[in-house]
């Protein structure tokens, strides 16, 4: 069950903005920014993790710097197809997905890659094209990325 946004009080959400900003920061460092213990940021943190909210830590990359091709792939289902869900966890399990998201709209899925190359972009695209359930596909190739970032609001 997951600590809803109305139900977290100021301190859960200081916590989080000060990890969203630099994860690499001791739970030390981020009690003396917000004025709290360090062990009340490590109590929280855990229960967070506990909870699902915090899934992990990362480097965020520039992948236009390492010269990766943005592929954004929308899908519809075939009519009566009952499971998206499983349409959408196929792709998930696909090198190179990074974001499955079921919506609403004229598509079913949209989903976000990351490509070596404009060759590997065209095999994803094949790739997905023969997963059960999938009607058709309409793929864009990003030109440039003007933002690109996972910080939320709190």
């Amino acid at each position: 069950m997951y600590l809803r946004m109305d139900k977290m009080d100021k301190l859960d959400k200081r916590i989080l903005e000060e990890l969203q900003l630099d994860s690499r920061n001791s739970f030390t460092k981020i009690a003396q920014k917000i004025g709290v213990s360090t062990a009340t940021v490590s109590e929280r943190v855990k229960r967070m993790t506990e909870k699902g909210i915090i899934c992990g830590y990362t480097a965020v990359l520039n992948t236009s710097e390492l010269g990766l091709v943005t592929l954004i792939t929308k899908i519809k289902t075939k009519p009566g197809y009952n499971s998206i869900q499983e349409v959408g966890e196929a792709i998930a399990e696909m090198a190179g997905s990074c974001c499955v998201h079921h919506v609403t709209g004229d598509c079913d899925l949209i989903v976000i890659s990351k490509c070596v190359g404009y060759d590997k972009c065209g095999m994803i695209i094949e790739k997905i094209k023969e997963i059960e359930g999938v009607e058709s596909i309409d793929a864009e190739l990003v030109l440039k990325t003007l933002k690109e970032e996972l910080k939320v609001e709190l």
